[in-house]
């Protein structure tokens, strides 16, 4: 059997292995060209080529557009008002920025933190709790910042121990989903730790990771608010969980708990192992010159005096790259 050599496109214009680019054997017959060693140039064509071939829920699309030359990404949703009920809305998330050399791994990740940054925004203006005869979403993103910082007394609280009853009577007043949580289990681990078990029957389609959900939270029993944060915290991690496992790229879900971590460490050693690179004395000056041009154009425009003060404030270290920025 020949070794495959499992290259990105020959005739793709948005990447491009550099001169002499080593090749790594990953197998006995599976050859392939590490990505630190390709350059990459996208387009609004080429981003949007690959949102394309990312599969994820029919109501979530991945859009790209151009503005002034620079490329940017955003999640469209199909989604319920939170706030009104009636038909579903054409909602879109915020915009993300794509670098032109940004490797398509690195896009493919935006477009990832994309779709947890959106999912994220509509779990927290699900989650209700019941305040002087009214339904409000205390933990969404709307809050006023600017406000709060006006008058963080009104923050105050007093603390109370987590006990059962406690959560019961909390438990009472939220929602999520329009849903009550029922409470399962209330198991004391220590002085300190108490194991709380809930369960939560939704019906809601948009979000379907909640459909039948059970959480088990490592609560303080010291702190009774904090109870509502851990609870938040237990639902965006089933909600990123979910994504991770039904986000993929040509029908592969690159996160999914489903790959072996130690066979991923063997891929990530393989193509990184200098032994196994074999690279001569000219790929590796063309190596380091690549990497020298990328990381010359991270640091924003106009940014100079204020990174020299950001290093003069940590006691002026050294900075081994300092070489790259213009300061």
């Amino acid at each position: 059997m020949g070794i495959a050599n499992l290259q990105y496109q020959e005739d793709s214009a948005y990447e491009q292995p550099i001169s002499n680019a080593p090749k790594v054997l990953l197998t006995d017959n599976i050859e392939v060209t590490p990505q630190h060693f390709f350059k990459y140039h996208h387009t609004l064509d080429s981003v949007r080529e690959l949102l394309a071939d990312i599969e994820f829920e029919t109501s979530y699309r991945l859009v790209a557009s151009e503005h002034n030359g620079l490329l940017r990404m955003q999640v469209a949703m199909l989604s319920s008002d939170n706030y009104q009920s009636g038909n579903k809305k054409l909602l879109f998330g915020r915009s993300w920025p794509i670098e032109v050399n940004l490797p398509t791994s690195e896009l493919l990740q935006t477009a990832l933190l994309a779709l947890y940054v959106a999912r994220e925004h509509e779990i927290r203006e699900r989650f209700t709790l019941s305040v002087d005869g009214a339904v409000t979403t205390p933990l969404n993103n709307h809050q006023d910042f600017p406000l709060i910082v006006k008058v963080p007394h009104l923050l105050s609280r007093d603390t109370n121990l987590l006990t059962k009853a406690g959560v019961e009577r909390i438990l009472e007043k939220v929602r999520f989903l329009d849903q009550a949580f029922t409470l399962e289990n209330y198991i004391e681990v220590d002085d300190e730790k108490v194991l709380i078990s809930l369960a939560l029957s939704s019906r809601d389609d948009e979000l379907p990771e909640f459909k039948n959900t059970f959480l088990n939270l490592v609560c303080s029993v010291q702190d009774e608010n904090a109870f509502y944060y851990d609870l938040m915290e237990g639902l965006l991690k089933i909600s990123k969980q979910y994504i991770a496992e039904n986000f993929k790229f040509r029908g592969i879900a690159r996160f999914s708990k489903s790959h072996c971590v130690v066979s991923l460490a063997q891929i990530n050693r393989n193509v990184r192992d200098p032994s196994k690179l074999a690279m001569c004395e000219l790929s590796s000056k063309q190596a380091a010159q690549l990497n020298y041009e990328v990381d010359a154009t991270r640091m924003p425009n106009g940014c100079e005096q204020l990174m020299v003060n950001f290093i003069k404030e940590n006691g002026e270290i050294d900075i081994a790259n300092r070489h790259l920025y213009p300061f």
